[in-house]
């Protein structure tokens, strides 16, 4: 996916969010996480993006963790 891409799912992501509501949205995000999880290659895998999703949100750190733009495809 490049960056164009993954910015139309991102912003898919939070129109779908906001059709939910807040109250949902938990909800929403939990489905939505087991379906990507589902299709990863090994358990491995899945547990260093839990891992690394779980240091993000108790750091208050960076959240995107996908290569930055080069400069023949700025996004």
């Amino acid at each position: 996916m490049n960056n164009d891409e993954l910015d139309q799912a991102y912003t898919g992501m939070a129109q779908a969010l906001s059709r939910v509501g807040e109250a949902q949205a938990p909800l929403l995000l939990s489905i939505l996480s087991l379906s990507l999880l589902a299709r990863l290659s090994d358990a491995k895998e899945a547990a260093a993006l839990l891992a690394q999703a779980e240091a993000a949100c108790l750091a208050n750190g960076p959240v995107a963790n996908y290569p930055a733009a080069t400069p023949a495809s700025p996004t």
